[in-house]
């Protein structure tokens, strides 16, 4: 439910939502006043809203998320008075998607004694703000972003925060290895009560000793641990119980209790496998990504024995090992489908699997993995070029509950593997980005999935025909990507949204073909897409100004002109001048987060628009915007929605009396 006011009244139809919270709040607006007896009568002459009593009101607006309350605050003096008395009781506070200054977290936490979980973005906050954050009667918090604290923070949340349950850090200092040590023992201490630990960085931010201290110093009841970016020599001190005795003999603390185990490393070895599978007999996930910089030692790689020893931990649900190809273009070249006959044969259980950069695992191999379990619901294969249609020919006849599949870079598939796929009713997300030889032939199979949400086919072999037979079909599509479609035009575009896709989509790729113009983007204007909030155009050079004057012109009755947009990437579209700029100022596009142009506009144009447009996150460097399905083992965030938040907080900053 959400309350969103945009005058001094809101209408009928939102008040009605009352009804759902009445019966639990009856008794307390028995026991509480918030209107004297003139203010009644008073009520009774103006609107519907104004009669409520107040703890009604107060108990509608306490179940809003934090958009919705800055929304109603901005809305009426009565509604700003009800969110000023509900901010300090809330139980939860997200906001990540919104870099807030320290002034606005400072207000939005001040007083506030029943906080329990608070996730938020801090890459505008540091040390300064630590005191607000660190509440004691935390249980959950996530802060990402933290690229200008030190490690103060560590030491204040072991002190001020024992009752944590849930941390997540993305830390982003680069201090004394052992002044960072001392503090992440004092967490590990302090915080006595945590079953889920997560830190991310995107170097190494402790030394041996301190990954040392964690099977030994860590609470009893963890069971989720992740950690990256971590040296391979360093995680297994993570998992050597024995790496420091004396920590040992003054805990006594078992690490196999652990359920989940997440790594980023610089490679994954069969001696790192080896230590997962003897100590961490409970594991029910398990997810392990290198990223070398390097071609890796063949003497040092993964081998398929280590991947034989995936096996013994046989109460796993969900795997993952990928090589990232980012920074240099590995793979694993020493496993071979023996290993994955070898893993198969234990792992019964999985749920599962995603398997990235074994360039050497056949037909045979993909087969044993789809065989591996009548519960797989989720199989991703990618960077594995010796895969082809032979793989799924007995798809049909396997009792599989796939719902999500993919096989990105598999350049040898063709449509008679999605056809076979397209079997798979309960398809929600298909990934076939690189495969080359996918075309139409196999669209008519993917328009009749009926639960299919995501689906990427970037630099496929599809033509305006396959889109438009697409665009009749079933499946209800929020998100697809046709990066790279060379074959697509602006026709394809338009018969694609000629059916009820126009009601679903929320996000477009169309970045990277040559054939689409301006009249594209007047075919997605014309069909009045009341759901589209990503727009990718990057690198189509016929793009330019009708298109951002047509979309900036585009008016709806909720948000007005502009849509619904949030994300807009013109990134490299060399049509686009210092013309349209002016139209990215308010009131167009008032949603409008993250825009991507070109570097060549002037400066000081740029810099006018980002004045004007502060809550707009403006890049210029060819920056991907936003969260994308890359389909390169990154996941798919289904339950992703852009939120209301920034432009909400801004209005309650602007506002007159504040709350």
């Amino acid at each position: 439910m959400a309350l969103v006011g945009s005058g001094s009244k809101l209408s009928r139809q939102q008040v009605g939502g009352a009804e759902q919270v009445l019966p639990v709040v009856l008794a307390q607006a028995s026991r509480t006043e918030f209107f004297d007896s003139e203010r009644r009568e008073m009520a009774a002459m103006e609107s519907p809203l104004e009669r409520l009593p107040g703890a009604v009101l107060q108990a509608i607006v306490s179940q809003l998320d934090m958009a919705s309350i800055c929304a109603v605050a901005t809305s009426c003096r009565l509604l700003r008075a009800c969110a000023g008395d509900v901010l300090p009781r809330l139980s939860t506070i997200t906001l990540v998607d919104v870099e807030a200054e320290a002034m606005v977290v400072e207000r939005l936490l001040a007083g506030n004694t029943e906080l329990k979980s608070l996730t938020l973005k801090c890459s505008k906050l540091d040390d300064g703000i630590i005191k607000a954050l660190t509440k004691p009667q935390l249980h959950t918090l996530c802060l990402s972003g933290c690229d200008h604290f030190s490690a103060k923070l560590l030491n204040e949340i072991a002190v001020k925060c024992p009752l944590l349950k849930m941390l997540s850090l993305e830390l982003g200092w680069c201090e004394d290895n052992s002044f960072s040590s001392i503090a992440l023992e004092q967490l590990l201490i302090g915080c006595s009560q945590l079953e889920s630990l997560r830190l991310r960085s995107d170097g190494c931010c402790f030394d041996t000793m301190a990954y040392a201290s964690i099977p030994c110093l860590a609470a009893s009841s963890l069971k989720a641990l992740e950690i990256g970016y971590v040296k391979e020599r360093k995680a297994k001190q993570i998992l050597d119980v024995n790496a420091d005795a004396k920590l040992q003999r003054n805990n006594g603390f078992s690490f196999s209790k652990l359920e989940k185990l997440s790594l980023v490393l610089d490679r994954i070895t069969d001696s790192l496998l080896s230590l997962v599978a003897q100590r961490l007999s409970y594991l029910l996930e398990l997810d392990l990504r290198d990223e070398p910089s390097e071609e890796p030692l063949a003497a040092l790689d993964l081998t398929n024995t280590g991947v034989q020893q995936v096996g013994k931990c046989q109460l796993l649900r969900r795997l993952s090992l990928v090589r990232s190809q980012d920074c240099h273009p590995a793979s694993f070249k020493r496993v071979s489908d023996l290993g994955i006959f070898l893993m198969a044969e234990c792992c019964s259980n999985l749920e599962s699997v995603r398997l990235g950069g074994f360039s050497r695992i056949t037909d045979a191999g993909c087969r044993a993995v789809l065989h591996i379990s009548s519960k797989l619901h989720t199989f991703e294969l990618s960077n594995t070029p010796q895969l082809t249609d032979l793989a799924f020919h007995d798809l049909p006849l396997t009792p599989l509950v796939l719902e999500c599949v993919s096989l990105a870079s598999c350049i040898l598939l063709s449509d008679y593997s999605v056809q076979h796929l397209a079997l798979c009713k309960n398809l929600q997300s298909l990934n076939l980005k690189g495969c080359k030889s996918v075309g139409d032939g196999s669209m008519q199979a993917i328009s009749y999935l009926s639960k299919l949400r995501v689906l990427a086919l970037n630099g496929s072999d599809l033509s305006d025909h396959g889109l438009a037979v697409l665009g009749k079909g079933i499946a209800p599509l929020t998100l697809i990507s046709l990066r790279g479609c060379h074959r697509v035009t602006d026709n394809g575009v338009a018969a694609l949204l000629a059916g009820g896709l126009v009601n679903t989509l929320e996000s477009m790729d169309l970045s990277g073909i040559a054939g689409l113009t301006d009249n594209a983007t007047l075919a997605i204007v014309r069909a009045k897409m009341r759901n589209l909030e990503e727009l990718r155009f990057r690198g189509c050079s016929s793009v330019g100004d009708t298109s951002v004057i047509s979309l900036a012109s585009a008016h709806s009755k909720d948000t007005g002109h502009g849509g619904t947009l949030r994300l807009l990437d013109l990134w490299n579209c060399r049509g686009v001048s210092a013309v349209s700029l002016k139209w990215f100022r308010k009131p167009y596009f008032p949603r409008l987060h993250w825009l991507g142009i070109s570097s060549s506009l002037r400066q000081e144009i740029l810099l006018s628009v980002i004045k004007v447009r502060p809550s707009v996150n403006i890049f210029c460097d060819g920056t991907e915007l936003g969260r994308m399905f890359s389909g390169e083992g990154d996941d798919v965030d289904d339950n992703y929605r852009g939120h209301d938040e920034e432009d909400e907080l801004e209005r309650w900053l602007d506002s007159d009396d504040g709350l």
